[in-house]
């Protein structure tokens, strides 16, 4: 139980981090490409 409830709160963690990184990364090449 415990380790379901682990695994879940790594999830949903790594989503709240990977989520805003990709945008900001795919709003970056947006840029990089809209300069160029």
């Amino acid at each position: 139980m415990l380790l379901g409830v682990t695994i879940v709160a790594a999830i949903i963690i790594a989503v709240l981090i990977i989520v805003p990184v990709f945008f900001a990364i795919k709003k970056g090449y947006s840029k990089n490409w809209d300069e160029d």
